[in-house]
Protein backbone atom coordinates (compact mmCIF):
# COMPACT_ATOMS: atom_id res chain seq x y z
CA UNK A 1 0.00 0.00 0.00
CA UNK A 2 2.82 2.62 0.97
CA UNK A 3 4.11 1.63 -2.41
CA UNK A 4 1.23 2.71 -4.30
CA UNK A 5 1.05 6.00 -2.74
CA UNK A 6 4.57 6.82 -3.27
CA UNK A 7 4.25 5.55 -7.07
CA UNK A 8 0.63 7.98 -6.75
CA UNK A 9 2.49 10.65 -6.03
CA UNK A 10 5.08 10.48 -8.11
CA UNK A 11 2.97 10.49 -10.94
CA UNK A 12 1.16 13.70 -9.60
CA UNK A 13 4.50 14.95 -9.18
CA UNK A 14 5.34 14.65 -13.05
CA UNK A 15 1.78 15.24 -13.74
CA UNK A 16 2.29 18.93 -12.37
CA UNK A 17 6.22 19.02 -13.25
CA UNK A 18 4.94 18.84 -17.10
CA UNK A 19 1.83 21.38 -16.85
CA UNK A 20 4.02 23.42 -14.96
CA UNK A 21 6.47 23.81 -17.88
CA UNK A 22 3.48 24.28 -20.50
CA UNK A 23 2.64 27.12 -18.79
CA UNK A 24 5.55 28.50 -18.75
CA UNK A 25 6.14 28.25 -22.50
CA UNK A 26 2.49 29.53 -23.39
CA UNK A 27 3.45 33.33 -22.74
CA UNK A 28 0.53 35.86 -24.80
CA UNK A 29 2.44 37.46 -27.56
CA UNK A 30 1.15 41.11 -28.55
CA UNK A 31 1.78 42.95 -31.43
CA UNK A 32 3.52 46.15 -30.05
CA UNK A 33 3.46 49.64 -32.55
CA UNK A 34 6.14 51.78 -31.96
CA UNK A 35 7.50 54.95 -34.12
CA UNK A 36 9.80 55.05 -37.32
CA UNK A 37 12.97 56.70 -36.99
CA UNK A 38 10.63 59.85 -38.88
CA UNK A 39 7.97 59.28 -36.63
CA UNK A 40 5.81 59.31 -39.51
CA UNK A 41 4.69 55.42 -39.80
CA UNK A 42 3.89 52.83 -37.58
CA UNK A 43 6.48 49.70 -36.98
CA UNK A 44 4.98 46.53 -35.70
CA UNK A 45 7.27 44.65 -33.29
CA UNK A 46 6.43 41.13 -31.50
CA UNK A 47 6.49 41.26 -27.62
CA UNK A 48 5.65 38.40 -25.51
CA UNK A 49 3.97 39.90 -22.22
CA UNK A 50 5.40 38.24 -18.87
CA UNK A 51 1.92 39.23 -16.62
CA UNK A 52 -1.56 37.19 -17.11
CA UNK A 53 -3.98 39.07 -15.62
CA UNK A 54 -5.97 42.06 -17.28
CA UNK A 55 -4.70 44.85 -15.33
CA UNK A 56 -1.29 44.06 -15.33
CA UNK A 57 -1.50 43.41 -19.05
CA UNK A 58 -3.00 46.54 -19.48
CA UNK A 59 -0.01 48.25 -17.09
CA UNK A 60 2.86 46.06 -18.72
CA UNK A 61 2.31 47.10 -22.30
CA UNK A 62 1.96 50.88 -21.40
CA UNK A 63 5.07 50.57 -20.13
CA UNK A 64 6.72 49.29 -23.08
CA UNK A 65 5.16 52.06 -25.29
CA UNK A 66 6.65 54.22 -22.67
CA UNK A 67 10.28 52.59 -22.62
CA UNK A 68 13.00 53.52 -25.11
CA UNK A 69 13.29 50.84 -27.61
CA UNK A 70 17.20 51.01 -27.43
CA UNK A 71 16.95 50.80 -31.65
CA UNK A 72 17.78 54.00 -33.80
CA UNK A 73 15.14 52.51 -36.44
CA UNK A 74 12.30 53.12 -34.06
CA UNK A 75 11.39 54.53 -31.07
CA UNK A 76 8.20 54.39 -28.33
CA UNK A 77 4.86 55.73 -29.04
CA UNK A 78 4.72 57.40 -25.70
CA UNK A 79 7.53 59.98 -25.48
CA UNK A 80 9.60 59.78 -21.74
CA UNK A 81 8.00 63.39 -21.00
CA UNK A 82 4.50 61.95 -20.95
CA UNK A 83 3.39 59.93 -18.10
CA UNK A 84 0.44 57.90 -17.39
CA UNK A 85 -1.34 58.90 -14.74
CA UNK A 86 -4.24 56.55 -14.45
CA UNK A 87 -5.66 53.82 -16.52
CA UNK A 88 -9.20 51.69 -15.96
CA UNK A 89 -11.39 49.27 -17.91
CA UNK A 90 -14.83 50.02 -17.61
CA UNK A 91 -17.08 47.46 -19.98
CA UNK A 92 -14.45 47.54 -22.51
CA UNK A 93 -13.22 50.89 -22.79
CA UNK A 94 -9.98 51.28 -21.59
CA UNK A 95 -9.62 54.86 -20.24
CA UNK A 96 -5.93 56.33 -20.26
CA UNK A 97 -5.48 59.39 -18.53
CA UNK A 98 -2.09 61.11 -19.24
CA UNK A 99 0.17 63.97 -17.99
CA UNK A 100 -0.74 67.47 -19.49
CA UNK A 101 2.96 67.40 -21.19
CA UNK A 102 0.91 64.90 -23.89
CA UNK A 103 -0.60 68.01 -25.87
CA UNK A 104 3.39 69.22 -26.38
CA UNK A 105 2.79 66.19 -29.02
CA UNK A 106 1.88 67.28 -32.14
CA UNK A 107 -0.03 67.23 -35.69
CA UNK A 108 0.18 63.76 -37.26
CA UNK A 109 3.41 62.03 -34.76
CA UNK A 110 -0.05 62.67 -32.21
CA UNK A 111 -2.55 60.79 -34.67
CA UNK A 112 0.40 58.15 -34.76
CA UNK A 113 0.54 57.74 -31.19
CA UNK A 114 -2.88 57.54 -30.62
CA UNK A 115 -3.09 54.83 -33.38
CA UNK A 116 0.31 53.17 -31.80
CA UNK A 117 -1.51 52.80 -28.33
CA UNK A 118 -4.95 51.98 -29.46
CA UNK A 119 -3.68 49.02 -31.90
CA UNK A 120 -1.22 47.64 -29.13
CA UNK A 121 -4.01 47.71 -26.31
CA UNK A 122 -7.08 46.44 -28.64
CA UNK A 123 -5.47 43.40 -28.71
CA UNK A 124 -6.00 42.64 -25.15
CA UNK A 125 -8.75 40.47 -23.76
CA UNK A 126 -12.02 42.46 -22.90
CA UNK A 127 -10.75 45.96 -24.72
CA UNK A 128 -12.94 47.12 -27.32
CA UNK A 129 -11.75 51.03 -27.31
CA UNK A 130 -9.73 53.17 -25.78
CA UNK A 131 -10.90 56.47 -24.74
CA UNK A 132 -7.83 59.34 -23.83
CA UNK A 133 -7.69 61.53 -21.16
CA UNK A 134 -5.47 64.89 -20.65
CA UNK A 135 -5.43 65.70 -16.42
CA UNK A 136 -8.99 64.00 -15.92
CA UNK A 137 -10.31 65.77 -19.10
CA UNK A 138 -11.30 63.59 -22.28
CA UNK A 139 -8.45 64.64 -24.88
CA UNK A 140 -9.67 67.65 -27.21
CA UNK A 141 -8.14 68.30 -30.26
CA UNK A 142 -6.16 71.27 -31.91
CA UNK A 143 -10.03 72.59 -32.98
CA UNK A 144 -10.89 71.97 -29.37
CA UNK A 145 -13.30 68.97 -30.14
CA UNK A 146 -13.42 66.12 -28.10
CA UNK A 147 -11.39 63.23 -29.65
CA UNK A 148 -13.87 60.27 -29.37
CA UNK A 149 -13.38 56.30 -28.04
CA UNK A 150 -10.89 54.96 -30.79
CA UNK A 151 -11.11 51.52 -32.29
CA UNK A 152 -9.28 49.87 -35.06
CA UNK A 153 -11.77 51.14 -37.44
CA UNK A 154 -10.36 54.69 -36.08
CA UNK A 155 -7.32 54.65 -38.16
CA UNK A 156 -5.95 53.11 -41.73
CA UNK A 157 -2.97 50.59 -40.91
CA UNK A 158 0.22 53.27 -41.76
CA UNK A 159 2.57 50.57 -41.30
CA UNK A 160 5.55 49.60 -44.13
CA UNK A 161 7.94 51.02 -45.48
CA UNK A 162 9.26 54.36 -44.16
CA UNK A 163 10.26 55.63 -47.57
CA UNK A 164 6.29 54.87 -49.04
CA UNK A 165 3.01 56.26 -47.00
CA UNK A 166 0.99 56.12 -50.60
CA UNK A 167 -1.25 52.80 -51.17
CA UNK A 168 -4.17 52.50 -53.62
CA UNK A 169 -7.60 51.60 -51.97
CA UNK A 170 -10.68 50.94 -53.30
CA UNK A 171 -13.21 53.79 -52.58
CA UNK A 172 -17.05 54.37 -53.16
CA UNK A 173 -17.93 57.91 -53.69
CA UNK A 174 -21.16 59.29 -53.94
CA UNK A 175 -21.45 62.48 -56.15
CA UNK A 176 -24.13 64.93 -57.40
CA UNK A 177 -26.22 64.84 -60.58
CA UNK A 178 -26.07 67.93 -63.01
CA UNK A 179 -29.82 68.50 -61.43
CA UNK A 180 -28.72 68.30 -58.36
CA UNK A 181 -31.55 66.31 -56.89
CA UNK A 182 -29.83 63.00 -57.29
CA UNK A 183 -26.66 60.95 -56.84
CA UNK A 184 -24.19 59.13 -58.80
CA UNK A 185 -21.84 56.67 -57.09
CA UNK A 186 -18.12 56.55 -58.52
CA UNK A 187 -15.82 53.21 -57.47
CA UNK A 188 -12.66 53.87 -58.04
CA UNK A 189 -8.59 53.42 -56.75
CA UNK A 190 -6.81 56.05 -55.01
CA UNK A 191 -3.35 56.85 -53.66
CA UNK A 192 -4.11 56.58 -50.23
CA UNK A 193 -1.75 58.67 -47.55
CA UNK A 194 -1.92 56.35 -44.80
CA UNK A 195 -0.40 58.70 -42.20
CA UNK A 196 -4.42 60.08 -42.36
CA UNK A 197 -7.39 59.03 -41.10
CA UNK A 198 -10.10 57.23 -43.45
CA UNK A 199 -13.30 59.34 -42.41
CA UNK A 200 -10.35 61.89 -43.60
CA UNK A 201 -9.60 60.29 -46.65
CA UNK A 202 -12.99 60.02 -48.10
CA UNK A 203 -14.15 63.38 -47.00
CA UNK A 204 -11.60 64.89 -48.88
CA UNK A 205 -11.66 62.85 -51.93
CA UNK A 206 -15.76 63.66 -52.50
CA UNK A 207 -14.96 67.56 -52.68
CA UNK A 208 -12.59 66.76 -55.38
CA UNK A 209 -14.18 67.12 -59.26
CA UNK A 210 -15.36 63.61 -59.72
CA UNK A 211 -14.28 61.40 -63.34
CA UNK A 212 -18.06 61.02 -64.85
CA UNK A 213 -18.94 63.84 -67.03
CA UNK A 214 -22.37 64.15 -65.97
CA UNK A 215 -21.37 64.36 -61.97
CA UNK A 216 -20.50 67.10 -59.83
CA UNK A 217 -19.10 67.70 -56.28
CA UNK A 218 -22.48 68.24 -53.63
CA UNK A 219 -19.88 69.21 -50.70
CA UNK A 220 -17.44 72.70 -51.90
CA UNK A 221 -14.08 72.26 -52.16
CA UNK A 222 -13.67 74.80 -50.10
CA UNK A 223 -15.63 73.09 -47.03
CA UNK A 224 -13.36 72.61 -44.11
CA UNK A 225 -13.42 69.63 -42.32
CA UNK A 226 -13.25 70.70 -38.40
CA UNK A 227 -13.54 67.13 -37.25
CA UNK A 228 -14.11 63.44 -37.47
CA UNK A 229 -14.10 60.25 -35.58
CA UNK A 230 -15.13 56.75 -35.72
CA UNK A 231 -16.72 54.37 -32.44
CA UNK A 232 -18.20 51.78 -32.51
CA UNK A 233 -19.64 52.07 -35.92
CA UNK A 234 -20.20 55.75 -35.74
CA UNK A 235 -18.63 58.10 -37.63
CA UNK A 236 -18.72 61.72 -36.35
CA UNK A 237 -18.09 65.19 -38.54
CA UNK A 238 -18.14 68.34 -38.00
CA UNK A 239 -17.95 70.75 -40.66
CA UNK A 240 -17.36 74.14 -40.79
CA UNK A 241 -20.60 76.83 -41.69
CA UNK A 242 -19.40 77.08 -45.55
CA UNK A 243 -21.39 74.21 -46.98
CA UNK A 244 -24.36 76.76 -45.47
CA UNK A 245 -22.72 80.06 -46.61
CA UNK A 246 -22.09 79.24 -50.31
CA UNK A 247 -24.60 79.23 -52.86
CA UNK A 248 -25.55 75.99 -54.71
CA UNK A 249 -28.01 74.14 -56.81
CA UNK A 250 -27.50 71.31 -54.96
CA UNK A 251 -30.63 70.02 -52.58
CA UNK A 252 -29.48 69.50 -49.01
CA UNK A 253 -30.60 65.96 -49.12
CA UNK A 254 -28.18 65.17 -52.14
CA UNK A 255 -25.39 66.94 -49.72
CA UNK A 256 -25.99 64.81 -46.77
CA UNK A 257 -26.11 61.50 -48.26
CA UNK A 258 -23.13 62.04 -50.65
CA UNK A 259 -21.45 62.17 -47.10
CA UNK A 260 -23.28 59.97 -46.22
CA UNK A 261 -23.10 56.84 -47.94
CA UNK A 262 -19.40 57.77 -49.15
CA UNK A 263 -18.77 57.35 -45.33
CA UNK A 264 -20.75 54.04 -44.77
CA UNK A 265 -19.04 52.09 -47.94
CA UNK A 266 -15.49 53.18 -48.10
CA UNK A 267 -15.32 53.84 -44.58
CA UNK A 268 -17.14 50.89 -42.89
CA UNK A 269 -19.53 52.51 -40.96
CA UNK A 270 -22.68 52.19 -39.95
CA UNK A 271 -24.38 55.42 -38.62
CA UNK A 272 -22.74 59.11 -39.41
CA UNK A 273 -23.72 62.45 -37.11
CA UNK A 274 -23.24 65.52 -39.38
CA UNK A 275 -22.59 68.50 -37.27
CA UNK A 276 -22.19 72.41 -38.90
CA UNK A 277 -19.41 74.61 -36.51
CA UNK A 278 -19.92 78.06 -36.19
CA UNK A 279 -23.84 78.85 -37.67
CA UNK A 280 -25.50 82.20 -36.80
CA UNK A 281 -29.36 83.26 -37.43
CA UNK A 282 -29.02 83.78 -41.21
CA UNK A 283 -27.94 79.81 -41.43
CA UNK A 284 -29.71 78.62 -38.70
CA UNK A 285 -32.51 77.10 -40.30
CA UNK A 286 -30.09 75.43 -43.28
CA UNK A 287 -27.96 73.97 -40.44
CA UNK A 288 -31.30 71.91 -39.07
CA UNK A 289 -32.12 70.81 -42.40
CA UNK A 290 -28.40 69.32 -42.61
CA UNK A 291 -26.99 68.64 -38.63
CA UNK A 292 -28.19 65.12 -38.08
CA UNK A 293 -27.90 61.29 -37.60
CA UNK A 294 -27.97 59.18 -40.73
CA UNK A 295 -27.45 55.97 -42.03
CA UNK A 296 -26.90 55.30 -45.65
CA UNK A 297 -29.48 55.51 -47.81
CA UNK A 298 -29.10 54.35 -52.08
CA UNK A 299 -32.44 55.43 -53.42
CA UNK A 300 -31.47 58.67 -54.64
CA UNK A 301 -28.65 56.94 -56.72
CA UNK A 302 -29.26 56.81 -60.38
CA UNK A 303 -26.04 55.51 -61.59
CA UNK A 304 -23.35 53.81 -60.49
CA UNK A 305 -20.13 53.82 -62.37
CA UNK A 306 -16.72 51.63 -62.03
CA UNK A 307 -13.14 52.21 -63.13
CA UNK A 308 -11.39 49.66 -65.00
CA UNK A 309 -9.34 48.32 -62.31
CA UNK A 310 -12.36 48.24 -59.90
CA UNK A 311 -14.65 45.63 -62.45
Amino acid sequence: MKKKLISLALVLAFILLCLGGCSSNSKDKYTVYYLDINKSVLVPKEYEVQSTKVDDVIEELLGVLSNDTDSPKYFQPIPSDVKVKECKLNEGNLIIDFSGDYYSIKDTKEVLTRAAITKTMLQIEGVNKVTFYVSNKQLVDENGNVVSSMTNDSFIDNYGDESSFLVKKGLSLYYATEDGESLICEKKFVDVDERKFIADVVLDNIRKKPDVDNAKVAVPEDTKVLYTAISDGVCYVTLDSTLLTEKSDISNKAIIYSIVNSLCDSADVKTVVIKISNTNAKTQQNNLEISGTYVADKSMVVEVVSSKEMV
